[in-house]
């Protein structure tokens, strides 16, 4: 018994000991990234030194070391872990020593003692420090208080010798001690601080408006322990892509912003593709919309856009952006295909009409299967998937939605706005026995970025279509219609999803909801005809499936025999989550930067079994 109480004692002196310590450790944290005089240089350096603080923080929240510790924890190398990270960080000598790297103090009161008006105007947070504090204040503030209970103080100090290749031999040794912590926590907590590190750096992506410190995040993302670290590299590079493309009056060409990139890493793809290799299955047939082709006899998809010609110097910048983020989705976590350049109509068929001129979007379309010179793949947009002899299961069509929420967050990441989220711009690609039938076909990919746009690049109007106009949001519709937004792709996204979870063509689901409403009003008075697995009205009144689709979106709607209540049986509670954060997206500034529906959407959707 006594040997019991004995292990337990100590057992608690051992935790004791690590809270002090790992205090030591914020402390540590906080005096070496506030320290003054380094310049741009040591970005690097202080972005990692803050993302590795955080990781610090999460960890020991995780292991409940502030309230409730783990008792399943090697206690005795956790201290020592922690006491190894102390020395590393707080012994100024030892870094003079072993890094040749030098802190002196400075004059002045410590920084919590200094009146709050001058703490926020000589901030020591610049940069990536500056955005983790806006967007995790939390983080912050649990380090005061830390620093705080421990009646410990943050030194003004200075960086009296500063290298950089030398600093970064310092954060591996940062980073080691940290992951050794790390590997302490069960695969549950693992996945957790990686989930959480992931968020605050698309975070970061998405308000960050320095090329240089997206650079860091890439690069430190190699050595970080992140969630789907590819996906959020690849965000990275395409926010690096919409910064460098931001043309401002001084700057008249994609060339010359090219030459201003600050990150070498940064090449930006462009092609002006060739007529004359390529070979169209309909050579007579008009460029619109979109059609296979081959080029260099390997098959492709084009999509083409017609624009007037009185604006095409404006919206030929505009093609040329959409082309080059298009032609760097190759992460998987895009689902989109692979742009490998652009084609002009006159130089196909020789000049345009004076009216108009015609570009096209070339897509590359390479499989994992070979594919016989005279076959070529066959292109499915899920709307015509509705009503094929196929259904697919619960878990498909999870992943089908998954993939599109996936694809929107990462170019709400890089902030990109897609404008053209719809079932007929969900694409699964046949090739042989690889297809819709067989349960193979690959995709889905999302296409139609014709009118795809940086988030803070003028709107550009689109066509009146009565079957796109149907997913667009009730603020993007008529005269008074406001400037697009994220909010409007959430939108579109949710009615995609409501369509993928019901089956059914969104047009199908408001005729039912037509049906509905004037059953309510005149039972038996309307001719009906059977599509899909509704009876519906002969004929689509649009005006009235705007209106339905109004009705259809309020809360209060949500009882019996609604379709969006109709949709947790078909799908699941979690699904139907995931659908009305999407449809009731609030966002009432058009370059607001939050990520926080587009995120939880996709936890939604991988959380979604079946």
């Amino acid at each position: 018994m006594r040997g019991g109480l004995e292990y337990a004692a100590g057992a608690a002196g051992l935790i004791s000991l690590s809270l002090t310590i790992f205090r030591g450790c914020i402390q540590a944290f906080e005096i070496v990234q506030s320290a003054a005089n380094v310049g741009r240089e040591a970005d690097n350096f202080r972005c990692k030194l803050e993302v590795e603080h955080y990781k610090l923080i999460q960890w020991a929240q995780r292991i409940g070391l502030e309230d409730n510790p783990s008792h399943q924890l090697n206690w005795n190398l956790v201290t020592e872990i922690l006491r190894q990270l102390e020395t590393l960080l707080s012994d100024t000598q030892n870094i003079r020593r072993r890094y040749h790297l030098e802190l002196v103090q400075l004059e002045g009161k410590p920084l919590e003692q200094e009146p709050e008006s001058t703490r926020v105007s000589s901030s020591p947070y610049t940069g990536f420090g500056k955005l983790l504090s806006k967007l995790r204040p939390e983080f912050r503030h649990a380090s005061s208080r830390i620093i705080q209970e421990s009646n410990g103080t943050v030194k003004k100090l200075r960086w009296a010798v500063f290298d950089k290749a030398k600093a970064a031999k310092l954060i591996d040794d940062v980073v080691y001690f940290n992951n050794c912590l790390y590997v302490q926590l069960d695969s549950l907590n693992q996945d957790f601080v990686k989930a959480a590190l992931g968020s605050v750096l698309r975070d970061i992506i998405s308000h960050s408006n320095a090329t240089s410190e997206l650079e860091v995040i890439k690069q430190l993302l190699g050595s970080t322990s992140v969630a789907a670290p590819e996906a959020v590299a690849s965000a990275a590079t395409l926010k690096q892509i919409r910064l460098v493309l931001k043309l401002g009056p001084d700057i008249n060409s994609i060339g010359e912003a090219a030459q201003r990139a600050p990150p070498s890493s940064l090449r930006l793809k462009l092609r002006h593709l060739k007529p004359a290799l390529l070979r169209r299955e309909h050579p007579k047939a008009p460029t619109t919309g979109r059609e296979l082709a081959r080029y260099k006899s390997n098959p492709v998809l084009i999509e083409w856009k017609t624009i007037d010609r009185e604006l095409e110097k404006e919206l030929k910048t505009r093609i040329d952006q959409v082309a080059i983020l298009l032609a760097h989705t190759d992460d998987p976590s895009f689902h989109s295909l692979n742009c490998i350049g652009i084609l002009l109509k006159d130089s196909i068929h020789g000049p345009a009409d004076d009216a108009s001129v015609c570009y096209g979007l070339v897509f590359e379309m390479a499989f994992p299967v070979a594919l016989p010179e005279p076959s070529s793949p066959q292109i499915q947009p899920m709307s015509t998937l509705y009503s094929d002899v196929r259904k697919p299961s619960l878990n498909e069509r999870r992943d089908i939605a998954l993939a599109l929420a996936e694809t929107v967050l990462q170019l709400h990441t890089a902030g990109w706005l897609h404008k053209g989220i719809r079932s007929e711009n969900v694409l699964f690609i046949g090739v042989g026995e690889n297809n819709w039938r067989m349960r193979s076909a690959f995709g889905p990919y999302l296409a139609g970025y014709e009118y795809s746009r940086p988030s803070t690049a003028q709107t550009e109007e689109t066509p009146a279509i009565p079957e796109h106009e149907i997913y667009l949001h009730p603020r993007g519709q008529g005269l008074a219609r406001e400037d697009f937004r994220r909010s409007f792709d959430l939108f579109a996204l949710g009615c995609v999803l409501l369509e993928i979870g019901l089956w059914s063509n969104l047009v199908d689901i408001l005729r039912q909801e037509v049906l509905k409403l004037n059953q309510l009003q005149d039972p038996g008075s309307q001719q009906m005809e059977s599509v899909g697995k509704y009876k519906v009205p002969e004929k689509v009144d649009w005006f009235r499936l705007r209106f339905v689709k109004l009705h259809l979106l309020q809360k209060e709607d949500l009882g019996e025999g609604s379709e969006l209540a109709d949709i947790a049986f078909y799908a699941g509670e979690a699904f139907q989550k995931a659908v009305l954060l999407c449809l009731y997206a609030k966002d009432d500034d058009p370059n607001d930067e939050d990520l926080c529906v587009q995120k939880e959407v996709v936890d939604l959707l991988r959380q979604t079994s079946f």
